[in-house]
């Protein structure tokens, strides 16, 4: 009788054992479910309300920022530009030169040989883009929302840099949020990240299934915010703001899931 009882703890120690080994736990199962299949870092700028004219070390000290924190998407509001005057720096064209980024530009104004509008950068393929305007909004500046769609690898994510109307009402504001929630061509993969001065109204942002990426106190005057779909498939992991010469970046890492 001994000898069995023994025979019988030794098969259910194996048998544990075994169990164990072969079976991970369900916390382990639910870590692994949820391990982005990529990772992304995104920052944002907006240079509306810059007062100053933009050096070359004010570029090179930006894209050292840029390089230092890993960023993969750069989005970029309210650029002037001054195309065929060679005394001004163009920022675009010195980061494409510097960096391997791929780039879009939306024109939002064209006067007098100033040139406003929004920037996209990407290591990433961009697929594709458009500039839309702001339609029934009454906007001096002709501000316009642009939009590119990246390969990401495994996902198509849908990139949105905007300037909004300054003086935008609430309603003003709801209605460009709401075509900005549209712009994402991909009806089965609604992956969307807005960079921009968006609504601080919680509730336009929501209504348009928008999440927003907590401003730290330090950015807390900035212009710029970052909204992405309230999706399970779109996860921010963390997000900071660092200040340049040119203002404060706002930056997010999001994990891109099945």
């Amino acid at each position: 009788m001994k000898t069995i009882s023994i025979r019988a703890s030794i098969f259910t120690i194996a048998f544990l054992f075994l169990y164990s080994c072969t079976t991970p736990p369900k916390a382990e199962k639910e870590a692994l479910a949820k391990k982005p299949e990529i990772t992304i870092q995104i920052a944002s700028i907006n240079l509306a309300n810059l007062n100053k004219r933009i050096e070359q070390n004010n570029i090179n000290e930006l894209i050292k920022i840029l390089k230092s924190e890993q960023i993969e998407i750069f989005a970029v509001q309210g650029i002037s530009r001054y195309p065929g005057i060679a005394t001004r720096v163009d920022l675009i064209n010195e980061l494409s030169a510097k960096t391997d980024w791929r780039n879009v530009f939306g024109e939002m104004l064209n006067i007098s040989g100033r040139q406003t509008g929004n920037a996209i950068f990407s290591i990433y393929p961009i697929l594709s883009h458009q500039n839309f305007s702001w339609d029934k909004v009454i906007s001096t500046s002709f501000e316009a929302a642009l939009q590119a769609t990246v390969d990401a690898g495994a996902h198509h994510l849908t990139v949105v840099s905007t300037q909004l109307p300054l003086k935008a009402t609430t309603s003003e504001q709801a209605q460009c949020s709401k075509l900005i929630a549209t712009l994402n061509p991909d009806t089965t993969n609604q992956l969307t990240i807005v960079a921009g001065n968006m609504p601080t109204d919680e509730i336009i942002r929501t209504t348009n299934a928008f999440a927003e990426v907590p401003l730290h106190e330090s950015a807390k005057g900035t212009k710029s915010r970052i909204w992405y779909s309230a999706s399970s498939s779109l996860q921010l992991l963390t997000s900071r703001s660092r200040e340049t010469e040119l203002g404060t970046l706002v930056i997010a890492q999001f994990g891109l899931l099945r």
